[in-house]
């Protein structure tokens, strides 16, 4: 909600504005606090610091089932400091440690009883963003062509080792989540499409991992996969490979470019569906759809940060 305060001039050079009382007393704001004054052309964000004003939340595990590493996740990513967890099983200790696993960095359970449990995030600082989000594209990028590269080579064995890539994915990207959650992009307006990109480059990684599963599996079999299939996939790496690039250079020449080829490789996939012998084309066809699509959805939330 929006409210009107009036500047008061101190001396030539100071102008003081007060806070609202209410924001103030919300955020515990006092005397002698230090807040944060962000300049963003004619608008000035003034918020507190968030490292000292940890976030808890308390959760009832009991019923939650499958969902709780979700839920979990979704908290971390937030950027809550504390959980409190109650449940009626006392076993559950064990899958909310399970549920932090890997992703959720930096949180241990401090406290525990017979019915609860508190985890709390005690070690680890947020790095920088965008060496993080960096370090996602490159990953992708190597999990691509990878990819590509045994199915070429028949090489199976080695797609299990891709697989672990997505693990790697998945923290950096939580990370990434995270951070935008609590500290947001360096221009507030761009946070939630920023947000939307990290997101679904994390589903990205999901469909390469599927991909080499569902080889690696079969790696017993008389797999095959056409050269026609396996040219489309590289085409497409390329694509993800051009998004990139425009992604740290703004270009309206390679933005259309990549339109154009998303709808050609569409038609293609689709044409080369009706015509699959094999259920290794079909399978691989599937989820080049899926990349390429999820590629051009990445230009909608880019243009919302670049126009």
């Amino acid at each position: 909600m929006a409210v009107k305060r009036k500047v008061i001039q101190i001396a030539d050079s100071t102008q003081l504005v007060s806070l609202p009382r209410k924001w103030a007393k919300l955020n515990n704001v006092k005397k002698g606090d230090e807040i944060e004054v962000e300049e963003n052309n004619n608008r000035i964000i003034i918020s507190v610091n968030k490292e000292s004003n940890p976030e808890r939340v308390e959760i009832d595990a009991s019923n939650l089932g499958i969902m709780l590493t979700r839920c979990v996740h979704a908290l971390y990513k937030r950027g809550v400091d504390e959980i409190r967890f109650t449940f009626d099983n006392p076993e559950l200790i064990k899958k909310i440690q399970e549920a932090m696993g890997k992703e959720v960095v930096g949180f241990e359970i401090i406290d525990q009883g017979k019915n609860h449990c508190v985890a709390k995030h005690v070690t680890g600082q947020f790095e920088e963003f965008d060496p993080i989000l960096r370090r996602i594209f490159l990953l992708l990028l190597s999990m691509g062509e990878d990819i590509a590269t045994c199915l070429k080579k028949k090489d199976y064995d080695h797609l299990q080792n891709i697989v672990f890539l997505e693990e790697t994915n998945n923290r950096f990207t939580t990370a990434c989540r995270r951070y935008l959650n609590r500290r947001g992009h360096t221009s507030p307006s761009k946070t939630g499409a920023m947000y939307y990109i990290v997101e679904d480059l994390e589903k990205l990684a999901d469909e390469y991992k599927y991909l080499c599963t569902y080889f690696y599996e079969r790696r017993k079999e008389s797999v095959t996969v056409s050269e026609k299939t396996l040219e489309l996939l590289s085409n497409v790496n390329q694509l993800l490979r051009d998004f990139y690039e425009l992604f740290y250079k703004f270009d309206m020449v390679k933005l259309t470019q990549i339109a154009k080829l998303r709808k050609k490789y569409i038609e293609a996939a689709l044409t080369a569906l009706e015509e699959a012998e094999t259920k290794y084309d079909r399978v691989t066809l599937h989820h080049i759809l899926t990349v390429t699509q999820k590629i051009f959805n990445y230009l909608g939330p880019y243009l919302v940060m670049e126009l």
